[in-house]
């Protein structure tokens, strides 16, 4: 029951903080011109680049915990 309770306010902590807490990236990326191809195909790029390190990094996380 306990471990339950933690999980439902750990999860209605992040529904309720999560957007309020997020970043703003406009003062970084203001000054870039996403019209190219090439800067386009780097977004891409980056973002998948950081997707994968985030979910292997929450993998790792995750099997320290257990």
């Amino acid at each position: 029951m306990k471990k339950h309770l933690i999980t439902l306010a750990a999860m209605a902590f992040t529904l309720v903080a999560g957007p309020a807490a997020a970043a703003d990236w406009s003062t970084m990326t203001g000054g870039l011109d996403f019209s190219g191809e090439i800067t386009g195909v780097i977004a891409v790029v980056g973002v998948l680049a950081g997707f994968y390190v985030v979910r292997k990094g929450g993998r790792l996380l995750l099997s320290m915990i257990k």
